[in-house]
């Protein structure tokens, strides 16, 4: 079964070179890969669904906690399977709302950073909330890009961001320094 949602969701990303998503139909996707349009309907409801079971399976699978993992390690990750699927990320963010993806994203993020750094409710709502939002639009902004970042430039931001929020007297968000190379 998982290979044949592999094959519709690989149509779609050949229909995505062609033409664009508002454009593309499940009869264009299965043609493309030589199926039954019923076969589509057996594994997925419509198009989008394609969409969202590409980005649970090439990004939030591949982006989970991994308490092994740095951040670092993990933002690093993050702009690989950006960079990897540019193309199809950059399509979807032109048709679907930033704010679908904004949904989509925050929990992703937002597992990495409250395991990581915020393992308590510590009463930092707001600027948690600030810091989870912050960098789901940077994921995003990075997706917008004609050409993403380097993983250089964006561990740089990291710790950039990590000297931002140091309190000469301590962290403010208790936000530790890992294996990285930046001092208090």
């Amino acid at each position: 079964m998982g290979n044949t949602k592999r094959k519709i969701a690989d149509g779609l990303q050949e229909m995505l070179h062609e033409k664009p998503l508002r454009k593309i139909t499940v009869q264009d996707i299965m043609d493309c890969k030589n199926m039954k349009r019923q076969s589509f309907y057996y594994h997925f409801q419509d198009i989008y669904g394609v969409i969202e079971w590409i980005y649970q399976e090439d990004f939030v699978k591949q982006a989970a906690y991994d308490e092994n993992e740095t951040f670092e390690d993990w933002i690093s990750k993050v702009v690989r399977i950006i960079k990897e699927n540019h193309f199809f990320y950059r399509k979807v963010l032109e048709n679907i709302r930033r704010e679908r993806l904004m949904e989509e994203l925050i929990p992703v993020v937002d597992e990495q950073l409250r395991s990581r750094f915020w393992s308590e409710k510590q009463g930092n709502y707001l600027a948690e909330s600030f810091i989870v939002k912050s960098v789901c639009h940077f994921m995003l902004d990075c997706v917008a890009m004609k050409k993403g970042p380097e993983e250089e430039e964006v561990l740089a931001a990291v710790e950039n961001i990590r000297a931002m929020l140091q309190h000469p007297f301590g962290s403010i968000l208790v936000l530790p320094t890992t294996k990285s190379t930046m001092t208090a």
